[in-house]
């Protein structure tokens, strides 16, 4: 089973198990494209919302609690792990992830203490929750994984920037609106993300809801893109020629008369 697979039915039976609820959270993105660019140097994406609840819903006494998630596509990584033999630092053990390629959660109180860690899991919201099925040499594939890969791995995204996490800052501006920002890195990878916001009340989850934000290149770069991966061969025919213009302008301009 996929980590987005097992997630989602994880959501499900956490769904399930919690009494009916009439709550639930709408929400919009500031942008639904986000451009990387030459000097791209990072930028922030804003998202509102507002939890609705009908008629015959009694308002919470302790009040909502809102995860807001920017999650991208998935991607295959290999975790290394060096030992030193014979005085030379050599790769031994590795353990290869299915991971996104990209998290951030902005939330409104200090993850921990919005759920239990089943619930918490369930909603994948916050590092410590999040599933990442492992594949160790032989093709086996754990769930659970070894604790020293997984947190290396962990470190490793967050050193990048890849990863974070952003207690208390989803912003209340009155009863039911909310509002938070994300910050997206100038590393950023592109692809299709997801923008998740998981609905909290009394330690238990009530609601859910996903959109889309595509993060792509533009400009010179996208065209570059393009051209590589869909006319090889013209790409293959301009570098060659780009070498050969390059390497005539090096012997012209200095040449020993």
């Amino acid at each position: 089973m996929s980590r987005r697979a097992l997630a989602a039915a994880l959501l499900a039976a956490a769904l399930l198990a919690a009494p009916a609820r009439a709550e639930t959270v709408v929400f919009e993105p500031s942008a639904k494209r986000v451009e990387i660019t030459s000097n791209f140097s990072g930028t922030t994406l804003t998202v509102y919302g507002t939890v609705e609840r009908d008629a015959g819903t009694v308002g919470r006494g302790g009040g909502y609690e809102v995860a807001v998630m920017l999650v991208g596509p998935d991607r295959e990584v290999v975790t290394r792990r060096k030992d030193r033999v014979a005085g030379i630092w050599v790769n031994r053990d590795s353990r290869t992830y299915h991971a996104p390629s990209f998290y951030a959660v902005a939330t409104t109180r200090p993850i921990a203490e919005m759920a239990s860690p089943t619930v918490l899991k369930a909603a994948q919201v916050g590092l410590a929750a999040l599933i990442l099925p492992e594949t160790v040499p032989g093709g086996v594939e754990v769930l659970a994984g070894t604790v020293s890969f997984r947190d290396a791995y962990l470190r490793l995204r967050e050193r990048e920037g890849l990863y974070a996490e952003y207690p208390g800052t989803v912003r209340k501006i009155g009863q039911h609106l909310w509002t938070a920002t994300l910050p997206i890195p100038a590393e950023v990878p592109v692809g299709r993300y997801r923008v998740r916001t998981v609905l909290f009340a009394d330690g238990s989850l009530l609601a859910e809801q996903t959109s889309e934000v595509e993060v792509v290149k533009s400009g010179f770069e996208q065209e570059v893109a393009d051209l590589a991966a869909h006319r090889s061969w013209l790409y293959g025919l301009l570098a060659v020629a780009i070498s050969l213009l390059t390497g005539w302008l090096g012997g012209v301009l200095f040449r020993r008369d």
